[in-house]
């Protein structure tokens, strides 16, 4: 091929895919953003998981979604930033080959879904716990949160093998017309999808738009129950408690909001508006930004975990010392009390009774636990194992009244009666609710 030949075909190249390097005063410093949120999504997130994984009293329902969380943010951090920094510097010809092409976009849009999926998921279980309480007893359980977690992954998994399946390695044909492939021309992306498969749309309304409305009704709720609480009398202590989680998990959803939002109106740009004459060039600037905030996305959670959550940091502190966690299974501390943001599992306490007409610390429902029940009672001490039934501790005061007695009810996952037993307190209003 002569030169003139080589000169129309970038000419036509450019005029087609653009620039095959963009210019340095864009991808330098994108190259150094995207350097910034990958090291410290990677090492902020890994902290997540070790945290989780080595503090037992870490292991809650709503830690392993946030665990879970943590594994899509850096799941899409490796297999995703990189390659896509890497077209910032050679956006064509596409040499990394069809397979990696397709799995690119399978870990993008399933990652995606498994983080909003698991934020409707925890978001969820805050909603029964703070609102049906007694429902939420009867289903809670780590073994269920980590069914739903599997079933999150595999359903994130299935929805993303339509993008994979119409991702591929794309060729312009040169001369215009001629069908003639050109090699220099390979890139990987979705262009041939049926007009009637919405996927585009569908992606958005059912993985963007639809989660985010059942978030603000949850969180609505939420927030106006605890308010109407507070002004009926709810203790200080328990009300700053929920407070201080619904507030660091409506953050991680607002974050998650603002970061996927522009990326989701990217997406419906391109649907509908690509035929408009200079879409391009404001899709490119489009495509710059969005990308940023979409990798941020995946790194901003360990930063809300340290700013609003003390156990977090603690735990986070003692991970990074390589030492045990501070916060033992048998002392109430003053952070324990106050559960703020990430939620370790209650303590268990043996608890007796100032005015016990008996002078005996248990409550009678534990006694006939003791007396009745043919497996090893999971009791409050701190020697035996309580993370395999994962108790709730209910804290009744009596008749609400300040310096009478509070009894200790344990509730075992398995006991209806023990909820037959609860249920009349709860009724009665008098059950302060302890966050598992």
């Amino acid at each position: 091929m002569n030169k003139t030949n080589t000169l129309n075909l970038q000419e036509f190249l450019e005029s087609r895919l653009g620039m095959q390097t963009l210019p340095l005063h864009i991808v330098v410093p994108i190259t150094v953003l995207y350097a910034l949120i990958f090291i410290t999504g990677i090492a902020g997130n890994v902290i997540v998981c070790m945290v989780i994984a080595r503090h037992p009293n870490m292991h809650t329902a709503t830690n392993y979604y946030l665990f879970s969380l943590a594994v899509a943010d850096v799941t899409i951090l490796v297999f995703g930033l990189p390659n896509d920094l890497y077209v910032y510097w050679h956006q064509y010809p596409w040499d990394l080959g069809e397979g990696l092409c397709k799995f690119r976009a399978l870990i993008s849009e399933a990652t995606s879904y498994a983080s909003v999926l698991t934020i409707v998921a925890f978001s969820t279980e805050r909603y029964l716990a703070i609102c049906h309480p007694l429902h939420a007893y009867t289903m809670s359980g780590l073994r269920r949160a980590s069914r739903i977690i599997a079933a999150i992954w595999l359903v994130s998994l299935a929805c993303a093998v339509p993008f994979a399946s119409f991702t591929t390695v794309n060729f312009l044909d040169y001369p215009p017309g001629s069908g003639e492939l050109v090699e220099e021309s390979a890139f990987c992306g979705m262009l041939h999808v049926p007009d009637n498969f919405p996927l585009y749309e569908t992606s958005s309304v059912a993985f963007f738009l639809l989660p985010m409305l059942i978030l603000v009704a949850l969180y609505t709720r939420m927030g106006m129950l605890i308010t109407r609480r507070q002004a009926l009398g709810e203790s200080h202590r328990t009300s700053k408690s929920r407070k201080s989680i619904l507030r660091m998990l409506a953050a991680v959803v607002i974050s998650f909001f603002v970061c996927w939002a522009p990326f989701h109106l990217q997406r419906l740009l391109y649907v509908y508006l690509r035929e408009i004459e200079g879409y391009t060039e404001y899709n490119e600037w489009i495509y710059h930004i969005t990308g940023c905030f979409y990798y941020f996305s995946s790194t901003v959670n360990p930063i809300l975990y340290n700013l609003m959550s003390a156990k977090y940091r603690i735990a986070f502190k003692a991970t990074l010392c390589g030492g045990n966690s501070p916060m033992r299974a048998n002392t109430f501390s003053a952070q324990s009390r106050q559960h703020q943001g990430m939620m370790p599992k209650r303590d268990f306490q043996r608890a007796a009774s100032s005015s016990s007409a008996g002078g005996g610390g248990a409550s009678w429902l534990s006694r006939q636990q003791s007396a009745s029940s043919p497996r090893v009672k999971v009791t409050l001490l701190v020697e035996e194992d309580s993370s395999l039934l994962e108790p709730i501790v209910l804290i009744v005061q009596n008749n609400g009244a300040v310096g009478q007695s509070t009894r200790i009810i344990e509730a075992v996952s398995d006991s209806s009666e023990s909820c037959k037993m609860l249920a009349p307190d709860i009724l009665a209003g008098t059950v302060e609710e302890t966050t598992v």
